[in-house]
């Protein structure tokens, strides 16, 4: 433990060398990739001491207006970042190196508001493993959707809790009033759509811009085992007016 210390703060302390010399309002790809790189190339133990400053130093970033202009190009080959079609959300995932199955994954927003200001919202909460929330995920893709004139934003994730298990996410969000919201009945109802299933099964959770269609392979929820049996079927979910519904 002493030298998982130690190579923490060797670390963290020639990272921060480097971004001294830079300009501070400049979001560096190079800096940000190299702590990513090294969290991913150490052991479980080690991760797990570096991934809250890991964290900590890209969050305490995202409100600067510099760092959503950045593609990022050497930083998304550590860890998910997807843009909007409309350039205005940009969403940054990764895995937090926890250990075990349970993939504890870490999400973030960044937005632009109409006065153009940049901000961020933590997506994940940090305590799925206490709620059952599916809210833990990597975000894969964004979807600009246009319903009557105006924005929203529907993001595709992918998690695992393990036990065998892994599972697909979708939520809309809107830009209102200077901030960013989640649409909390979008799908019949609910506030998200959760897709479960084995994890030697595929969900392909896709939108379809042309046919307004998000769609899934569907599987069978066994409270008897807790296990998810594939049925064979894909689930088809309809873009109609300002919600997403259930084709029978």
């Amino acid at each position: 433990m002493k030298q998982a210390t130690l190579l923490i703060i060797l670390l963290f302390a020639f990272a921060s060398n480097s971004h001294g010399q830079e300009s501070e309002s400049n979001f560096t790809d190079d800096y940000y990739s190299s702590i990513f790189e090294t969290l991913y190339s150490v052991d479980t133990e080690m991760a797990y001491c570096i991934a809250p400053i890991v964290e900590e130093r890209l969050v305490s970033k995202l409100a600067d207006t510099s760092s959503f202009y950045n593609p990022f190009k050497k930083l998304s080959e550590y860890i998910s970042i997807e843009t909007s079609s409309d350039s205005l959300v940009k969403t940054y995932s990764w895995d937090r190196i926890s250990g075990g199955s349970w993939h504890d994954n870490a999400s973030y927003l960044q937005f632009k508001t109409k006065s153009g200001k940049i901000k961020y919202k933590r997506l994940d909460s940090g305590i799925e493993q206490e709620t059952g929330e599916p809210t833990d995920v990597i975000i894969y893709d964004i979807h600009n959707i246009r319903i009557k004139d105006e924005s929203y934003y529907l993001l595709l994730g992918w998690g695992t809790h393990g036990g065998g298990r892994h599972h697909s996410l979708a939520r809309v969000y809107k830009i209102k009033d200077e901030e960013i919201v989640l649409c909390d009945s979008f799908f019949d109802g609910e506030k998200y759509l959760h897709i479960g299933a084995p994890r030697v099964g595929r969900i392909d959770l896709q939108y379809n811009y042309e046919t307004k269609e998000l769609s899934h392979n569907y599987y069978e929820y066994d409270a008897s085992v807790g296990f998810y049996k594939p049925t064979g079927n894909i689930r088809i979910w309809l873009l109609e007016n300002d919600k997403f519904v259930l084709q029978k």
